[in-house]
């Protein structure tokens, strides 16, 4: 429950532990003995990360998937209702001429022909033709009759099945408004901490670029981290948009759920990217993965899908020379980042 005293404090503790082991960074940066802080306590700082990632992105991941089944429920609802919609004018159609057979027999005493129009017979030609007539007029109205019989059968069990798509879409509309509370909660308990871990690094990241100017101007060695700065091309059109479309997102906030154009979340923003290049993906990273055709690390061409997390809850979008562009976690923005981490588990090629 929101607010607890126990989780107030818990979140409380977690957020000062960061808070404390991050502020030795820039004490660090201002030594004598180091120009900047260690490469491990960068890293601790953003494994921390890491970890709030995964364990939000999870159940981001779980109400993207959700909402997918929320959205076939309500096409096939849609679709059903078209169906119950025409077999209630195909029934009017054949009450309609229910009706008017009825009509006729009523006028003809009770059959199409009539006893005295077979009695008043003066051949046994003209017997046999009225006799034939009478039996395709009795078939004809026991046809009229079993079709608009079998026709209320139909309609029935569709309205059965469009009940019982009502009461699962009922249900998943409850799974999708407990996973948004517990989203919420996540977002409130853990958005302090990640705003400290991320002024520590941006800090430290300063302080580092800092020593590395420096040592440029002194003509010392350098022992900084530096990615590439350009994404490669794409090996074709289609790739070639999906990566100018991501590319040309950097700098958005991240938000959990969205897919554009304002904000993001991981999977929202590589089925954006994709969907530009007229290839449709699934909102979901695991349903991403599941989707698109495995690609070896070796053979990564810029567009491929990166996945990372066990469970998969994590994807970004290869662009070439080591780097992929990705929505990250909330108080983030879209960004170029370094394609690999610890958590990678597969490559996926959209399109194909």
């Amino acid at each position: 429950m929101r607010g607890t005293p126990r989780r107030a404090r818990s979140r409380a503790l977690r957020v000062a532990a960061s808070v404390a082991a991050l502020t030795l960074l820039p004490l660090a940066a201002s030594s004598p003995t180091r120009a900047a802080p260690s490469r491990s306590e960068l890293e601790a700082a953003k494994a921390r990360l890491l970890e709030i990632e995964a364990d939000f992105e999870i159940v981001s991941e779980r109400y993207n998937e959700v909402h997918a089944d929320l959205d076939r429920i309500q096409q096939e609802m849609a679709a059903k209702e078209l169906v119950v919609r025409s077999i209630q004018t195909r029934m009017r159609v054949k009450e309609t001429a229910a009706v008017g057979l009825a009509t006729e027999l009523y006028k003809s005493g009770g059959s199409g022909v009539g006893i005295d129009s077979l009695l008043s017979a003066e051949t046994l030609s003209e017997l046999e033709t009225r006799i034939e007539y009478l039996k395709s007029s009795n078939d004809a109205q026991v046809q009229v009759f079993e079709r608009l019989a079998v026709d209320r059968l139909e309609l029935d069990h569709q309205i059965a099945d469009l009940e019982t798509a009502k009461g699962e879409a009922l249900r998943t509309e409850t799974k999708l408004a407990d996973l948004r509370s517990t989203i919420d909660l996540k977002v409130h308990e853990q958005e302090d901490e990640i705003a400290a871990l991320n002024q520590a690094i941006q800090r430290a990241e300063a302080r580092r670029q800092a020593a590395v100017e420096a040592a440029a101007a002194s003509s010392r060695p350098s022992l900084a981290y530096s990615e590439p700065a350009n994404p490669a091309p794409a090996p074709n059109a289609q790739a070639q948009a999906a990566v100018d479309a991501g590319l040309s997102q950097v700098g958005k906030p991240y938000q959990w759920a969205a897919a554009g154009p304002d904000s993001y979340d991981c999977s929202g923003l590589t089925m954006w990217s994709w969907a530009h290049a007229g290839v449709s993906l699934p909102h979901s990273s695991s349903q991403q993965y599941a989707a698109t055709p495995r690609v070896s690390q070796s053979d990564l061409q810029p567009g491929d899908l990166l996945f990372f997390g066990s469970p998969i809850h994590h994807v970004g979008m290869y662009i070439g020379n080591g780097q992929m562009v990705e929505a990250p976690y909330t108080g983030a923005y879209v960004r170029v980042t370094a394609a690999f981490r610890s958590d990678f588990v597969g490559a996926g090629r959209p399109g194909v």
